[in-house]
């Protein structure tokens, strides 16, 4: 059975983990929102795990493999 959590440690780790089509494209280095979504067509990104018509999509971060921004400042 999973452990309840309260609002503020659900609303912390929501913010940590959803990243939007913008910031992943970002993240990726795309330069364009487009771009992220062939990604996921052709099956190199995972599907959102909250897609509302194309119009506002968010993605888990621990599923994505994102570039080190610590090694890229570097």
């Amino acid at each position: 059975m999973a452990k309840p959590i309260s609002p503020r440690a659900f609303r912390e780790e929501a913010e940590r983990r959803l990243i939007d089509t913008h910031e992943l494209m970002l993240a990726l280095g795309l330069r364009s929102k487009p771009s992220v979504w062939a990604r996921v067509d052709a099956g190199k990104l995972p599907q959102p795990v909250f897609n509302s018509a194309n119009n506002i999509a968010l993605w888990d971060r621990d599923d994505i493999e994102l570039p080190d921004t610590k090694e890229a400042v570097a």
